[in-house]
């Protein structure tokens, strides 16, 4: 899944290598299929992005931070970096 968030909204963010979330800088580059394209193409938006706007960030942060709890347990920073 791709989620969509302002420009350096991850900044802080510490996600560990080993849980398969990839953070991409505004350096880089990702291909999205058009707003429209919501159902039968592969890939599709699970909701049309432009109905709704960019991802909360903060609250992204908070539901990846407890599924990688949750499969890879504690973790070593607690400084609760982008919260």
């Amino acid at each position: 899944m791709t989620w969509l968030v302002p420009p350096g909204a991850t900044r802080g963010w510490v996600v560990p290598e080993t849980s398969w979330v990839q953070l991409l800088s505004t350096a880089q580059h990702l291909t999205v299929p058009p707003g429209w394209c919501t159902r039968s193409a592969f890939p599709h938006w699970v909701r049309g992005w432009a109905e709704y706007g960019l991802t909360d960030a903060r609250l992204l942060y908070v539901v990846l931070d407890a599924v990688i709890r949750a499969e890879h347990g504690p973790r070593d920073d607690v400084s609760g970096a982008g919260r």
